[in-house]
């Protein structure tokens, strides 16, 4: 359970907070590069109301795309998720949860314990 836990804390971490992070940067104009830049030029011309609602939709999209991506390592035959320093590389990860997907939610799932963002936080 231990490398379950290890492993939810550098998704948490380091693609849903710092996703999460970059998507905040974009909103407040401090990212520069064009893309970026355009974006938040679309995003000031919204109103306040309307931005809360994108803000909702964007968190959204972004626990999504996680909670697919480990849907697709809990159901796929060919592929797993390991750690490199482990003497056997067949040791499966996935394997130690009875629901990697569902471990990103509920009271102690990986995104209250270790998100800089819990569900349903306001920006």
């Amino acid at each position: 359970m231990e490398k379950l836990e290890s492993l939810g804390k550098e998704i948490i971490e380091n693609l849903r907070d710092l996703s999460i992070e970059e998507y905040l940067a974009i909103k407040k104009g401090s990212l520069k590069s064009r893309d970026a830049q355009n974006i938040y030029k679309i995003f000031s011309s919204v109103n306040k109301k309307d931005q809360d609602k994108i803000d909702k939709i964007v968190f959204n999209v972004i626990d999504r795309v996680l909670h697919n991506a480990l849907w697709m390592f809990e159901q796929s035959k060919d592929f797993t998720i390991t750690d490199k320093n482990l003497i056997s590389p067949n040791e499966d990860i996935v394997e130690e949860s009875d629901g990697l997907s569902g471990e990103l939610y509920s009271e102690d799932g990986w995104i209250e314990k270790y998100s800089k963002f819990p569900l349903g936080t306001s920006i």
